[in-house]
């Protein structure tokens, strides 16, 4: 079933607590880490990108290209007075927005994994158009459900009682049963996030090495 409104949801209003400071803001490359996912999200065939950040979240980790004409109607930005609650916060003030676009799915990405790929979004996309009736799609490394993941609209009600820190992980759990598809990825990288220094590190070398590579 093509033509499907698929939309991207970006969460990015994470406290940064075990990093210490904006891991938004921490340098990758010729930008910000932030602004990684987000680039690969809106080159993606999604229809529409939906950043969610904490207020006061003056975007200053987004790459300036995106705010050029070029990009900026393939993305647009809320802010979510609630992000301290936790991550189920974040998703569900995105899931609103993404309601209001009447969104035939969404695709939750996480900021804080810069190596996720257009290949493996517009996958997800085209699996979808091919078994539109799946409540979801996620992405499964080693036995574990991971970011991202796709839910259609079918599952909006049940993302909207999400609480706390829950984010997307706990409605597959709870759910995997439903004849959701899991997609198996063997590259380990796209789903490598960063949450202390020590990680950040690792991504720095191992973005060093897919530059080389590339």
């Amino acid at each position: 079933m093509p033509n499907l409104n698929i939309v991207a949801v970006y969460l990015a209003g994470g406290a940064s607590k075990r990093m210490g400071s904006n891991k938004l803001l921490l340098p990758l490359g010729n930008g910000c880490l932030g602004s990684k996912a987000l680039q690969t999200a809106v080159c993606s065939k999604v229809n529409h990108t939906i950043v969610v950040t904490k207020k006061g979240d003056h975007l200053e980790w987004i790459d300036p290209i995106l705010f050029s004409e070029a990009y900026q109607q393939k993305w647009s930005h809320t802010s979510c007075s609630s992000t301290l609650k936790g991550q189920s916060a974040s998703l569900k003030c995105g899931l609103k927005k993404a309601k209001e676009l009447n969104a035939d799915a969404i695709i939750v990405l996480l900021a804080d994994q810069p190596f996720i790929s257009i290949t493996l979004i517009d996958t997800f996309i085209s699996l979808f158009e091919n078994h539109s009736s799946v409540p979801f799609i996620s992405s499964f490394y080693q036995g574990i459900a991971r970011a991202p993941v796709l839910f259609s609209k079918q599952m909006y009600s049940r993302l909207d009682k999400l609480q706390g820190d829950q984010g997307a992980r706990k409605i597959i759990r709870k759910n995997e049963n439903e004849n959701g598809m899991f997609y198996e990825c063997a590259d380990d990288s796209l789903f490598m996030d960063v949450d202390t220094k020590q990680a950040y590190e690792c991504i720095k070398k191992i973005y060093k090495e897919k530059r080389r590579l590339f």
